[in-house]
């Protein structure tokens, strides 16, 4: 798992195209406080051979979570919106940038990591 910077970040967010047409794998919470969420995703460096990644939120301190029967009904057409700052990162399904918290589900805490995986792995 490697910590998402700024920089890190919109790397890895322009690589997947934001995640756009993905699809939510899993979304698991490790604890009260930290939750995983995996999507399968396009990666244009591969040729957008489809891949998986792990996202990991710490410090959790607000979230809008659903049942995986619900998975399939959200839409991904705007991808994810993923913001970090010196003092929280949130993610979220949609495009809500600067207002996480209205989206559809949200994840809103202290630090994020990610993980390259493999497709359905």
């Amino acid at each position: 798992m490697a910590t998402l910077t700024t920089h890190s970040l919109k790397k890895l967010l322009e690589r997947i195209d934001f995640a756009r047409e993905g699809r939510i794998h899993s979304l698991i919470p490790l604890s009260p406080t930290s939750i995983e969420i995996r999507f399968s995703v396009q990666d244009i460096a591969r040729g957008y051979d489809w891949i998986d990644i792990r996202f990991v939120i710490s410090g959790v301190c607000d979230a809008k979570l659903v049942s995986d029967n619900v998975f399939s009904s959200l839409d991904m057409s705007e991808g994810i919106t993923v913001e970090i700052n010196a003092h929280s990162c949130a993610l979220a399904i949609g495009e809500y940038k600067g207002r996480v918290n209205e989206a559809p589900l949200y994840i809103i805490g202290t630090s994020m990591e990610s993980e390259e995986l493999p497709f359905g792995g």
